[in-house]
């Protein structure tokens, strides 16, 4: 599986209908649960012209709910709230609404789960799970990217992989933001943490059953603590724009260089280029995973998927 994430940045249609020979499958991340059950969107129409365009290309598409409340944050209160006290109208909710669209199944992207309901989400998504395999429909669970190391750390423990895994047809493991702007600069999706996670994975699923995931942005740090995204589209301008001199980080196989900005100020950036993301795809074949998953669409080029392209056809 190449799972490409559709999620509401610029061009992220033009994107979707440019690159689809790249990919067999799409998240729909447009989508909320509330603590009540319902499916709701997330403040953006529909898109129901990718939707169209996905069934049109007999492409697989999941529709990606999440657990985000109506003020923009994770919320561990509906995660807590849908496996427990609305269990049953939430996963009741969630087959109809992958029916209403006709859609392949359900991407769970819950984040911010707690530590104490470590078990109760876990028997969410086997309730799902099951719920959906009696209709034909297939389960895809997000997850933070974690080892053997800090599985424990709080926000980590709430996702039991292995039982995860034993429910879900796929757990995608999001193997990004290692680093982010509020924390210290350093790489965005190294290989060696992104290789440690995925070491952790397999040893408690099947490898075919892990997705990792490949970034298509870094991150611009503004100082320490501050910064923002840098799409890969973007990144060959900003070079050519400040005269930055970018070098390859062989401890992490990521991109980074420094620049100064017109205001003085001095940025580093962390990111991915060609040869590190066909180094991260090709740990697809490395590990016998089930596929890789991208994020996102409208954040890159076509040399973005060479190099996947690249990656996945090393045995």
């Amino acid at each position: 599986m190449v799972l490409a994430y559709y999620s509401g940045y610029p061009g992220n249609y033009a994107a979707l209908s440019k690159y689809s020979a790249n990919f067999n499958a799409a998240a729909i991340d447009f989508y909320n649960i509330t603590a009540q059950g319902v499916v709701t969107g997330n403040g953006d129409d529909a898109p129901d012209d990718a939707i169209a365009f996905l069934r049109g290309k007999g492409i697989a598409a999941y529709g990606c709910v999440s657990n985000v409340d109506g003020k923009g944050n994770w919320s561990a209160g509906i995660a807590h709230a849908v496996s427990t006290s609305t269990l049953l109208p939430a996963v009741a909710n969630l087959v109809k609404f992958a029916q209403r669209n006709r859609f392949a199944g359900i991407n769970v992207d819950f984040e911010n789960v707690a530590q104490g309901d470590r078990n109760n989400f876990g028997n969410f998504v086997q309730t799902l799970g099951r719920a959906l395999h009696a209709q034909g429909l297939k389960l895809i669970v997000s997850v933070p990217a974690f080892s053997s190391a800090d599985f424990d750390h709080e926000g980590n423990y709430g996702y039991d992989l292995q039982a995860l895994g034993a429910s879900a047809d796929y757990l995608q493991i999001m193997t990004y933001d290692e680093a982010i702007p509020a924390w210290s600069p350093g790489p965005v999706a190294g290989a060696d943490w992104m290789e440690n996670d995925l070491d952790y994975a397999v040893s408690l699923v099947p490898a075919s059953k892990i997705l990792n995931g490949i970034p298509a942005y870094g991150y611009d740090w503004q100082g320490e603590g501050v910064g923002g995204m840098l799409y890969w589209k973007d990144t060959q301008a900003l070079i050519a724009r400040s005269g930055a001199q970018p070098r390859y980080d062989a401890g992490s196989d990521s991109w980074t260089f420094g620049y100064d900005a017109a205001d003085g100020s001095r940025h580093t950036v962390w990111t991915e280029n060609a040869r590190s993301v066909a180094l991260k795809a090709s740990l697809v074949n490395a590990y016998g995973l089930g596929g890789t998953s991208l994020y996102a669409l409208g954040m890159e080029d076509a040399k973005f998927w060479g190099a996947v392209r690249k990656g996945l056809s090393q045995p």
